[in-house]
């Protein structure tokens, strides 16, 4: 074998190589065990023209040392370290959005990088509710270390957890988090209850924004938009309709 490549093949490619390129390419399962650090690893691989290629998932649950995902149709890598028994410490994380890296619960100090690469370093704002106004969800994507590594995603119930607490001190348990699909902001039910309240006016006009973007006026009557789940097309209609372009 001339040389060793870690490359992801799908099926597709490899139709291909064996279809329209059959002349060229010559596609075969690996005949060659794999050792990593002395240690056999069964991992299947392809070998295509004298160069193995194995899927990016299986080398890295048998190489270690990095994690692969598929994040709104992007191949995501990370190269963090997995979480310790030592993980809940004072030390600054990075949370990156959209992808399950966070090792606990979001603190003041802690940086959130937005998918458009922007960075955020978390504050507590004027209701002491971590990331108030800063168009993030600190704590969406994080994976409990605690009953089986549960991940906490938007609008789904987690349960399990004896220890956790939001923001105002109230327990998480079976609790929901919430995010914002127009601003991006994102927090457990407590703490918008504690930083946002209907509004005591009624609307002007259909799709009306609160003064915090935090309501929507729909049918006559408020509607929480942390709750909502607007389709893009309605997100430029509610954005259209306050002028926010």
């Amino acid at each position: 074998m001339k040389k060793f490549i870690l490359g992801f093949v799908i099926g597709g490619i490899i139709c291909s190589a064996l279809t329209g390129f059959a002349v060229e390419y010559a596609v075969t399962a690996n005949p060659f065990p794999v050792k990593v650090d002395g240690v056999s690893k069964s991992i299947e691989g392809y070998n295509i023209n004298d160069s193995t290629y194995f899927k990016l998932r299986d080398a890295a649950d048998a190489v270690g040392g990095f994690t692969v995902d598929f994040v709104n149709n992007t191949i995501t890598i990370s190269t963090q370290a997995e979480p310790s028994e030592t993980a809940n410490d004072d030390d600054p994380i990075i949370i990156h959005e959209g992808e399950v890296s966070q090792r606990r619960f979001a603190r003041e100090g802690d940086t959130v990088i937005k998918a458009d690469g922007t960075a955020v370093v978390l504050k507590k704002g004027v209701h002491g509710i971590l990331g108030e106004e800063q168009g993030v969800a600190p704590d969406l994507g994080l994976e409990v270390p605690t009953g089986g590594n549960r991940r906490v995603e938007a609008y789904k119930v987690f349960s399990g957890l004896t220890d956790f607490k939001d923001s105002t001190g109230k327990s998480v348990i079976n609790a929901h988090y919430y995010v914002n699909k127009l601003t991006g902001e994102g927090h457990w039910g407590s703490e918008w209850m504690a930083m946002t309240s209907e509004p005591t006016t009624e609307g002007t006009f259909e799709y009306q924004l609160s003064e915090d973007k935090n309501w929507i006026w729909l049918y006559g009557s408020w509607a929480d938009m942390s709750v909502q789940e607007p389709t893009e097309a309605d997100l430029q209609t509610i954005r259209d309709a306050n002028g926010l372009n």
